[in-house]
């Protein structure tokens, strides 16, 4: 028991050492509802983007079009960041990823639909990322539109995951409009990303509704954060640092 406290010791200075970064997001989460256009930002870069009426489907194969039009529904449900995407890493069916990304897409799926329910956002990890770092996804509904009698109430329940990996399952109902919803928190390692490379990485989001009432929910914002936490050496230092620190108060006392 002791060990155990001791590592959950080294483990909070990490945490309070560590400082919650945003490392992309489309859609402000500090501001209720939308504007248009939308904000971007994406490790400090920043522009806008159009959220426009989904196609309604049906959902477009991996890896979909970087260069899709800002218009009601002729965006795909691959929204790209500007970036090298020449490596794939999800370790599904093979596809042939886009390569270049000269700009941010100006347009986005607002959506999801009965028949356009999946929804992913491709990126690179940044340079400065560390094996230690961790990360977690979050996103919000604006609505539920529920329709139809003799049916249950609406709800979206949705899978999201990186890189094809599981990260969370969600449902969606009136009752979590404005909700953040977010991902397990995960490492590079977690998902096969690396720092700096030229990896499609990529959020997906896809929404079921079997058996309910709902016909569409809008997309408030969605966004990724990280948190870097030290090496277990830097946190043995710091500890040994915090103990040093105790005992100089302690002796000029």
């Amino acid at each position: 028991m002791k060990a155990t406290f001791a590592t959950l010791g080294l483990l909070a200075i990490g945490v309070m050492n560590g400082h919650a970064a945003l490392a992309w997001t489309l859609g402000d989460s500090t501001v209720d509802g939308r504007a248009a256009p939308e904000i971007w930002s994406y490790y400090g870069s920043n522009g806008t983007t159009t959220f426009v009426q989904e196609g309604n489907g049906p959902t477009n194969p991996l890896p979909g079009d970087p260069n899709s039009p800002a218009t009601n529904q002729l965006a795909d449900d691959d929204f790209y960041f500007a970036g090298d995407y020449s490596n794939q890493v999800d370790g599904g069916a093979a596809y042939a990823p886009v390569g270049i990304v000269a700009s941010t897409e100006l347009g986005i799926e607002r959506a999801v639909t009965n028949g356009d329910t999946n929804n992913r956002y491709h990126f690179n990890f940044a340079g400065f990322h560390e094996a230690t770092d961790v990360f977690t996804v979050t996103f919000g509904m604006l609505d539920l539109n529920e329709a139809g009698a003799g049916t249950a109430p609406g709800q979206y329940d949705f899978a999201l995951s990186v890189n094809g990996v599981n990260l969370g399952s969600f449902a969606h109902t009136a009752a979590t409009i404005g909700t953040p919803f977010v991902s397990d928190p995960f490492t590079l390692a977690d998902v096969g990303g690396t720092a700096g490379a030229n990896d499609d990485n990529y959020v997906e989001l896809v929404a079921s509704n079997a058996g309910t009432s709902a016909q569409w929910a809008n997309f408030d914002y969605i966004r990724m954060d990280y948190t870097p936490i030290p090496e277990p050496s830097s946190l043995g230092f710091l500890a040994l640092a915090a103990v040093g620190v105790t005992l100089i108060r302690r002796r000029r006392r």
